[in-house]
């Protein structure tokens, strides 16, 4: 063997004469690729006054006394152009383009240009192109904005953010097998329930999963436009007479529900007595599941049915008390209500109705 296998520098033979020709030959080599400098990488004409020890990366299609060496490295040393092919995984800077380039399956890319695959303190694959393992990646504007484009080929293909826990979904944003925005979430990555869904042409924001849960404490909002609370449950409704409720039993079927929108609650009923007791004065249902805001209008009790009630001409009426969660009860007149006391009620009485108020 006459050279090295890599970089073809040659040996000095057993017994050779004028040894240090070969010597200097192999030091003119190294001198061009340690550290490897070229001047351009675009020409393929050789320049017309190069400087000793200027080089260059030969451009394709070349002419004069590059002909035939394109790709290759030209080397202007001791008045003539001294060529070396460089190999795969070598580096080298421009000076014209002010960057470094490396060679790759034998074409030549800039640091940052094309590659078919980059890791980054990780290692990529033929899907995952990109890999990197850090703490945090950052991506900012160059002077303005900054967009993050991540397109797909057609609608039926997927253009998401998907975020993992030890390599397995869990959740999942973006375009999934059409172009409806989605958020989904998994448990195990391997089942999917759809979280939210925006329609592309109507722009329509859909719930699959039929829920949206607020938080037990309200969070309110002075906004008008908010909805800060929403809640579902059960009440009991009672009853006193004079502020009082000695005696006072209930039947089976006494009982309540509520929905709370926002500020506003309304709440069904079912008032049954097994007994009145012996307390005396003006009749009030207690119980609300929300106290009422403080102020002259707050809400009403509207009736809908009432069995084993006594010395009533009108229907039955109800105004939430002001910052409380009562309501006083009511019969109605020519042209006035007068509050309802024990004697309208007796130890079989029932009353169901709806209450609707606002909550303070």
């Amino acid at each position: 063997m006459d050279t090295t296998p890599r970089l073809k520098l040659p040996y000095i033979a057993p017994q050779q004469a004028q040894k240090q020709v070969t010597y200097n030959e192999a030091m003119r080599s190294l001198d061009v690729l340690v550290q490897p400098v070229v001047k351009s990488r675009t020409l393929a004409t050789p320049p017309g006054s190069p400087t000793e020890g200027d080089a260059y990366l030969v451009a394709s299609g070349p002419t004069g006394a590059w002909a035939g060496k394109a790709g290759k490295i030209a080397c202007f040393l001791d008045g003539a152009w001294m060529f070396h092919t460089p190999l795969d995984g070598w580096l080298l800077y421009v000076e014209a383009d002010a960057e470094f380039v490396r060679r790759q399956a034998g074409v030549w890319n800039a640091i940052g240009g094309s590659y078919s695959k980059l890791g980054v303190n990780a290692t990529p694959d033929l899907s995952t192109r990109l890999a990197v393992a850090a703490d945090a990646s950052r991506f900012s504007h160059d002077g303005t904005s900054h967009r993050l484009n991540i397109d797909k080929a057609a609608a039926a293909d997927t253009a998401s953010l998907l975020l993992q826990t030890a390599a397995s979904g869990r959740a999942e944003i973006g375009l999934a097998g059409d172009d409806d925005l989605r958020i989904k979430v998994s448990a195990d990555g391997a089942t999917w329930k759809d979280v939210l869904l925006a329609d592309r042409t109507s722009g329509l924001l859909t719930l699959p999963a039929g829920q949206l849960k607020f938080p037990t404490t309200q969070l309110p909002s002075s906004d008008p436009t908010t909805l800060d609370d929403y809640r579902e449950g059960t009440w009991t409704p009672g009853l006193t007479f004079g502020g009082a409720s000695v005696g006072i039993t209930y039947g089976a079927s006494n009982g309540g529900r509520y929905t709370r929108i926002g500020r506003l609650c309304v709440a069904t009923f079912c008032l049954q007595l097994s007994s009145k007791g012996s307390s005396t004065g003006s009749a009030v249902l207690t119980g609300l599941p929300f106290s009422s805001i403080s102020s002259a209008v707050q809400g009403m009790m509207l009736s809908g049915w009432a069995n084993g009630m006594s010395a009533i001409a009108g229907a039955i009426q109800g105004a939430v008390t002001s910052g409380a969660a009562t309501l006083a009860l009511y019969g109605s007149g020519t042209g006035a209500s007068s509050a309802l006391t024990n004697i309208a009620f007796t130890n079989s009485s029932q009353l169901q109705g709806v209450i609707i108020y606002d909550v303070a």
